[in-house]
């Protein structure tokens, strides 16, 4: 009795040190923000996967649609994905698909032929 109690409780330590919280995209260098930005993507499964690059790629037309060259485009994308997480990135994804509707099931499309280029 006394050693299913021990495997219990060393199970549920064991259990809570695997949770970890989701990876925050740092955004204050280039390096930084390409490193912070793939494990943040491996924060998520494959389902939310799709929804996360469909929703990175959402986000970086706009930016390229503000931006007047290069530089500034990578800064705007790494500023606007600054403190983000891909599950809050998902979220975010799901709110803006429940918005326009119709218009979801493109977007999807559209970032699985990214993801694809990729």
């Amino acid at each position: 009795m006394r050693s299913a109690s021990i495997v219990i409780a060393c199970s549920l330590v064991i259990a809570c040190s695997e949770n970890k919280a989701p990876t925050v995209i740092d955004g204050s260098s280039e390096a930084s923000f390409e490193s912070t930005l793939a494990a943040a993507r491996r924060d998520v499964g494959p389902k939310d996967r799709i929804k996360l690059e469909a929703a990175i790629r959402e986000f970086q037309a706009q930016m390229f649609a503000k931006a007047d060259n290069r530089q500034e485009y990578q800064r705007l994308v790494r500023e606007g994905m600054d403190g983000l997480t891909a599950p809050g990135i998902v979220r975010q994804f799901d709110k803006d698909v429940d918005r326009v509707s119709g218009q979801a099931a493109d977007a999807v499309f559209d970032a699985k032929r990214a993801i694809k280029d990729l």
